[in-house]
């Protein structure tokens, strides 16, 4: 089988993925929409679309995404008419070769609950159910609202800037674990959007917090969201987000989603009380490849 691997999408090629998805979304009663935004990647240069193509009709394509240097997330998607004829195994050992050019040791294949041909693949590649994520919707104006009193005084929530970026970078490296290269890149890329804020919360003048909001002109996506360890437990989680809840409120916006780990039971549980009701589900199914 002829593979196309491609960098960066052309139209054409964008509009054939998106009609791909499209289809098999509506074929298998599912939701999910990946990202297609190559420059998010940990290493810039990663191809990261692997397609097949028959008579400029594409049957089969398979997307890299990139979040940690050792690990990619892959999704995968094949007309329904053209399963089980070896394109998504052709796809994949070929985007194994190009995640061992740079040393990415682990994969996980994304799927959602009901997805019984996702998860189907990734068992027959050898992929173990690691953890599963929630997708969460709040329409806003619903939201509980917590006591503000004894928080207000502590905690002061400030936007992200070039002078308190040092302090944005440190808040999420000790919570996220991620590089610091890594994590300048992507704050300043905040900075530099007009649909993407990042907001910082100080306790007695110590950077305590961290959250980031992707903004359309009626919902926002919050991500990046994380206290610091020595503060959690007190409150000041649940006042942080309930004022970034009722800032979102104010400029108009109708609805928040956000994706959450099942393994992170106290976030789960906070984000449940503020309203939040679960949309979608998404299983990680990872395999060692290298």
């Amino acid at each position: 089988m002829a593979v196309s691997i491609f960098h960066t999408l052309e139209e054409k090629q964008r509009e054939d993925i998106l009609k791909l998805i499209t289809a098999c979304n509506e074929y298998d009663g599912l939701k999910r929409q990946p990202c297609l935004k190559e420059e998010d990647n940990y290493d810039r240069e990663l191809n990261s679309y692997f397609c097949y193509y028959k008579e400029n009709t594409l049957l089969s394509v398979l997307i890299l995404y990139q979040p940690f240097k050792e690990e990619a997330e892959i999704s995968a998607y094949t007309l329904p008419s053209y399963r089980r004829q070896g394109y998504f195994k052709a796809l994949f050992q070929t985007a194994q070769k190009e995640l061992g050019k740079y040393g990415i040791r682990q994969a996980s294949f994304v799927a959602e609950y009901q997805s019984e041909a996702g998860k189907a693949c990734a068992l027959a590649l050898g992929a173990r159910l690691i953890r599963s994520d929630y997708l969460l919707a709040c329409q806003l104006g619903r939201q509980m609202k917590w006591e503000e009193r004894q928080y207000q005084e502590k905690l002061l929530v400030a936007d992200l800037t070039n002078k308190n970026l040092k302090d944005g970078i440190n808040a999420f490296e000790q919570i996220f674990g991620w590089e610091k290269e890594q994590i300048e890149d992507m704050l300043k890329e905040s900075l530099d959007s007009l649909n993407c804020r990042t907001y910082l919360a100080y306790i007695k003048g110590r950077i305590a917090g961290i959250l980031s909001i992707q903004s359309s002109e009626t919902s926002a996506s919050v991500f990046g969201f994380g206290i610091l360890g020595k503060y959690r437990g007190k409150g000041y989680g649940k006042y942080f987000f309930s004022y970034i809840l009722d800032v979102l409120e104010k400029e108009g916006k109708e609805k928040v989603i956000l994706q959450v780990e099942s393994e992170s039971r106290e976030a789960f549980m906070l984000y449940k009380k503020a309203g939040f009701t679960i949309m979608e589900e998404y299983d990680y199914y990872y395999k060692n490849i290298i």
